[in-house]
Order: C-alpha cells, then sequence, then structure tokens
C-alpha cells in the first residue's frame, strides 16, 4: 500500500524515501526544502489520531502545493511534510519562513479549533540547517540547535 486510505498520507517507507531523495536533490542542486513535523501521540487512541490527521490534510490542503509530498514520518504518529524546491534563500529568510509557517498554523488552528491544535507538537526543520524551529501553538517560532 503506497498511501494510507483514510488520510491519503504516504506510508512511512515510501515518504522516508521521498524524504531521502529530496535531500539528495537538495545537495545536489544547492536548493534547500523544508520539513514540517507533526507529532499526534498526545492522541492516545488510533482512532483519535486518524481522524485528526484527516481533518490536518483537509485543511492543509487548501494552502500547500501539489508538489509537496505528505506522509507518515513515523507510522500513525507523526506527520510529515516536505516542502519541496525552496530556493536556499526561501529556507534561510526569517520572513519566508514566518510565512510558510503562519500559512500552515493559521490554517490548522482555524480548522481544527484550539483544544486539538494545542495537542500536536510542530516542528520544521531544513536538511541544511543545523536548527530545528520549534513551533508553539501560538506560532511563534524559536531555534535550537539539533543534536
Amino acid at each position: 500500500m503506497i498511501k494510507d486510505s483514510q488520510t491519503g498520507l504516504y506510508c512511512k517507507e515510501y515518504f522516508n524515501e521521498f524524504l531521502a531523495l529530496e535531500k539528495k536533490r537538495c545537495k545536489r542542486s544547492k536548493d534547500d526544502c523544508l520539513l514540517m513535523l507533526a507529532d499526534l501521540s498526545d492522541y492516545t487512541e488510533e482512532i483519535d489520531r486518524q481522524k485528526i490527521a484527516q481533518s490536518m490534510m483537509h485543511a492543509l490542503s487548501r494552502v500547500i502545493r501539489d508538489t509537496d509530498v505528505k506522509g507518515w514520518y513515523v507510522d500513525g504518529l507523526i506527520i510529515g511534510v516536505i516542502f519541496t524546491e525552496m530556493t536556499r534563500t526561501e529556507t534561510t529568510s526569517k520572513l519566508a519562513q514566518r510565512y510558510v509557517v503562519g500559512k500552515c498554523l493559521s490554517c490548522l488552528k482555524s480548522s481544527l479549533g484550539l483544544e486539538a491544535f494545542s495537542r500536536i507538537q510542530i516542528r520544521w526543520q531544513s536538511p541544511y540547517s543545523e536548527h530545528i524551529h520549534k513551533i508553539s501553538t501560538s506560532g511563534k517560532v524559536g531555534s535550537k540547535k539539533q543534536t
């Protein structure tokens, strides 16, 4: 099975293969990508995680590009979205980061509601960056070095 039939997300193996290929493409082209990881582990029941994943994908489909890849980074627990083919200046520019982050977070918050949204831990990272951008439920971007 290539995609999860309920959420439309690529299964873990395919998604992580896309991620590996995108990292190689980025290295070769000297462009970058941005990776969003949404951890749903606060939802303890699998059925709840499936429902929230469906809602998230429905909401995000309005704001992300067709070329961006959506899948399970960790099956049933962590959703990944690869924002492909971004120039290095787009991914390192705070303004561009805030735009992408803000667009996605605003959409998720308004679609899911504050209670559901606040239970999702969202991280943003770039293969070329040594920083992970942790996003609070308020949408503020803070950096910390990747370990």
